[in-house]
This record gives C-alpha cells, sequence and structure tokens, in this order.
C-alpha cells in the first residue's frame, strides 16, 4: 500500500490498516524512526479507568502506573492464601 504526504506533512492512513488496528479519529499514535530509515507507528495505549485513578497518585507513591499496582495486587493474592477462604458467618443475636 501506498500513501502521499501533504504539503502540510499529513498522510492518510490506509482504511484496511485503520480498520486492523482499531484507529479511530483522534487515536494517539506513537512515532518513531526504525532501522534503516523507515518510520515506526505504534496505536498508543489509552490509560483505563485504573491507570487515571492511579495517575492522580501523589510523588513518590508505590505504583507509578495502573498495571504496576494491578501486577502487584494479585501477587499479594497470591501469596495470602487466607484471602481465597471464606469469612466464618456470624449470625446476629436478637
Amino acid at each position: 500500500m501506498e500513501t502521499t504526504v501533504t504539503s502540510k506533512g499529513q498522510l492518510t492512513l490506509p482504511q484496511k490498516i485503520r480498520h486492523a488496528l482499531g484507529i479511530d479519529a483522534g487515536t494517539v499514535l506513537e512515532v518513531e524512526i526504525g532501522e534503516q530509515g523507515s518510520v515506526v507507528l505504534r496505536k498508543k495505549a489509552t490509560p483505563g479507568f485504573f491507570d487515571q485513578f492511579v495517575g492522580l497518585k501523589a510523588r513518590h507513591a508505590p505504583f507509578a502506573t495502573g498495571d504496576e499496582a494491578r501486577e502487584s495486587l494479585r501477587v499479594a493474592e497470591d501469596q495470602a492464601p487466607y484471602l481465597t477462604k471464606p469469612a466464618p458467618s456470624r449470625r446476629k443475636r436478637r
């Protein structure tokens, strides 16, 4: 496939590529120079709710990204078998 760069430096990605990658209007792409003068475009991941929440963290908080926080929680759950056992039920007295 070919595309042409306009006088403003813009180009159009072919429809097949946009659909295959899920690229819509407003999608942010990362651009870098690849090997032998090639241009590499990557669809930038959009942060989910959890990532946005972690983005509000204070400086020097333990997690830089939502992925790090999720991984830490997953590891903690794997290492804490008491979390998987149901808590004993307590009946209320009348």
